[in-house]
């Protein structure tokens, strides 16, 4: 594995869109639905990124380790995302790497289609389950829970602050019974 370079990420997104785009005119693409196809660019591009930064994989070493691994632990943990995005991944990047195989861009291309199908199910239940996500993501849904438009700057910010203003009372409040309670200690040992 090499090590990780801002330029080469730079490069492989380029060249990755580019594939897209030609995807996005082939009859892959159109074998899609159209919840698919509107889907397709994120799921593509996130998962040739995450591939490169956090698996060290450009796309001709993908692989089905690392897909996995991709597509089961590093996708539900960044990816805040509803499950019409995690449930178009399998059929998506399905799709794209058959398109990239015919092209003769992808070499292993079968076997990664076998392999993100077989898992295609278990990408949306990762995805759903709290106990995947990073912190960034948790944060996220849990604005999204309430409410949060979180496309929103202004909406996010006004979440960002009643959360700091909840766990600010909450710290004065553990504070005050701290106190209280060392003081019934003390009380005590006279």
């Amino acid at each position: 594995m090499e090590e990780y370079s801002d330029k080469k990420l730079e490069e492989i997104l380029d060249r990755v869109h580019e594939w897209g785009v030609e995807f996005s005119r082939s009859k892959y693409f159109e074998e899609l639905t159209e919840e698919q196809k509107q889907r397709s660019e994120f799921v593509i591009m996130s998962f040739a990124e995450y591939m490169y930064s956090y698996h060290g994989l450009s796309p001709e070493e993908w692989d089905e380790d690392g897909l996995e691994e991709c597509c089961l632990y590093t996708l539900p943990r960044k990816i805040t995302a509803d499950d019409s995005y995690f449930e178009s991944v399998a059929p998506v990047l399905s799709a794209f790497f058959a398109f990239l195989s015919e092209k003769n861009l992808l070499k292993n291309a079968s076997k990664l289609i076998e392999k993100v199908k077989k898992i295609s199910k278990q990408i949306v239940r990762n995805a759903r389950d709290p106990r995947n996500w990073g912190i960034a993501k948790t944060f996220a849904m849990a604005a999204k829970d309430v409410g949060v438009d979180i496309t929103s700057e202004e909406e996010m910010r006004k979440f960002i602050g009643a959360l700091y203003a909840t766990i600010h009372k909450v710290g004065k409040d553990r504070s005050k019974t701290s106190k209280i309670k060392s003081k019934n200690k003390i009380g005590k040992k006279n």
